[in-house]
């Protein structure tokens, strides 16, 4: 018996090398198609990676009275539209982070910046926004899916509502410390005025 199963066994590997498949329509399910057609189909080609550019960054922080005397990085994921020279360090600490538009329009962990601009650019979504503001606050993004078991339910999903000339954007972000702690942001703007509020 236990010949048997070594031989068995030992068939079935010989078969597995030469590509052969002990499967059959009878002994399962069929294989539709569709689901043939995808498998053989390649994965997509991934698009270029755009060089960093943080010319714009070096400028506006030597603007700002703190000039760069390294290279700083350019985290070229978080582009939209106009909006990128987000940095992501240099070889010293990071100093200041901004995102900057080639218009000028700039955005950081502040309400006076230039959120109405920010928050209508082309494109963006409310996933993108969570995602590009809780890197302003040195912290990541958070959705319903990310809280802790046994959570109070209290962490929703990001919305963005551009309605009658205003827009508002809310969402949670967890923050890059230790111990980490969520935080839920509230941004009102307009062309005019803006008012962020950050709660628990």
């Amino acid at each position: 018996m236990q010949v048997n199963r070594v031989l068995l066994i030992a068939a079935s590997l010989v078969l597995l090398t030469l590509g052969v498949s002990s499967w059959s329509p009878e002994a399962g399910a069929t294989l539709s198609p569709e689901f043939i057609a995808s498998a053989q189909t390649p994965p997509p080609t991934p698009k270029p990676t755009p060089a960093e550019d943080a010319t714009r960054y070096v400028a506006w922080m030597r603007k700002q009275g703190k000039p760069v005397t390294d290279k700083p990085h350019e985290d070229v994921s978080l582009r939209i539209g106009d909006w990128g020279d987000r940095p992501v360090g240099s070889w010293t600490p990071l100093q200041d982070r901004v995102g900057l538009d080639r218009s000028g329009h700039s955005v950081q962990e502040a309400e006076n910046s230039d959120w109405y601009t920010f928050l209508s650019a082309e494109g963006l979504g409310a996933a993108g926004a969570l995602k590009r503001i809780a890197w302003l606050f040195n912290a990541g993004g958070l959705n319903p899916a990310d809280e802790p078991k046994g959570g109070a339910g209290k962490i929703t999903a990001p919305t963005l509502i551009n309605q009658d000339g205003s827009i508002t954007f809310r969402g949670w972000w967890e923050a890059y410390s230790d111990p980490p702690y969520a935080r839920r942001i509230t941004i009102t703007t307009t062309a005019t005025s803006t008012r962020l509020v950050i709660d628990r």
